[in-house]
């Protein structure tokens, strides 16, 4: 017991120690590469997944699940987003076979943006002093996460996701390196809590310019409980998620006081039968939706999120599992 107290007293003073030196000194937004979500199943249940055992992307929602994982599974997703103009793509696995480890690698790229100047560089444009594109560049982030879980007792699991991240934008290149901290509490079989650190003790950002920038530490609570509705003998699971966020976000965030903001999220899973699980959710201000058909080993997955500002976001995925 005295063993449970030193760890929970230690975990607590480098959460508290991580998020004081970042505060004092973090870039607002310049985390938002992190939040773009993986797994297309949990983007359809509004960008749940810390207490969700069956994502693929542990490493990159609750490292710690992995703790738990025996069997490997892959899943590769591409999506086109914002009127096509941004392309996200997701590679992401768990190795299984009680190694307790997973993977999550994305790239976020714009792609054939064209730099244009004009002939005459002392003169203002013009009818006689036309712009012209001279050259294409892409914009692109690449994220590597590394997730490592480990059960502490039968109710206590933690994780552990380092973060590498390349950044090309235009002809400037930027390295990045942090790390994610979880916990899953295993209340009952199905009652489930968990907590997600992002980028705790700060996420750096290196410039080749010489810039260099701090990401923001981020705090996730969510919970899940499943039960089976008897008359219609379908199996459903309610996921409840607050993101909490230091970034002085103010009127952009749900509720906000002071650097600290919280957004919600939520999402509901229903198992129709082995084959076919129906998925609904929201994101902050938006709707989700989704689907998974399972075909043996082999699944197919579809999320639809809902966005009048900007553009629907439409993903699709296909996965294994062995």
């Amino acid at each position: 017991m005295s063993k449970q107290k030193n760890f929970f007293k230690t975990l607590t003073a480098v959460i508290c120690f991580g998020l004081s030196i970042t505060l004092l000194s973090a870039e607002k937004y310049a985390g938002e590469i992190f939040k773009m979500g993986s797994g297309v199943r949990n983007v359809a249940l509004g960008r749940t997944g810390l207490t969700d055992s069956e994502s693929t992307s542990k490493a990159y929602w609750n490292a710690s699940l992995l703790a738990l994982q025996e069997n490997a599974s892959f899943e590769m997703m591409h999506a086109e987003e914002f009127g096509g103009n941004l392309q996200y793509d997701v590679l992401s696995g768990n190795i299984g076979n009680k190694s307790n480890m997973g993977f999550v690698v994305t790239r976020i790229g714009i792609d054939n943006i064209k730099l244009s100047k004009v002939p005459n560089t002392d003169s203002l444009p013009s009818n006689d002093n036309r712009p012209f594109a001279y050259k294409t560049v892409n914009n692109a982030d690449y994220i590597l996460w590394l997730g490592f879980g480990r059960q502490v007792n039968d109710k206590l699991l933690i994780g552990l996701s380092p973060k590498i991240v390349y950044r090309n934008i235009a002809e400037e290149n930027a390295y990045g390196f942090g790390a994610d901290i979880s916990s899953t509490w295993l209340i009952n079989n199905k009652f489930t809590a968990a907590a997600r650190l992002r980028d705790f003790f700060t996420t750096q950002m290196y410039y080749e310019n010489g810039t260099h920038e701090i990401v923001n530490p981020g705090l996730d609570l969510e919970t899940s409980y499943a039960f089976q509705i008897p008359k219609i003998d379908k199996q459903i699971k309610v996921f409840i998620n607050s993101e909490i966020n230091f970034e002085n976000m103010k009127d952009a965030a749900t509720i906000s006081s002071g650097m600290m903001s919280l957004d919600l999220h939520s999402g509901l899973e229903i198992i129709l039968n082995p084959s076919f699980s129906l998925y609904s959710g929201y994101d902050i201000d938006h709707i989700t939706a989704g689907f998974t058909m399972n075909y043996k080993k082999f699944n197919v997955n579809y999320s639809f999120e809902q966005n009048t500002e900007l553009d629907n976001s439409h993903r699709m995925s296909v996965g294994v599992r062995l």
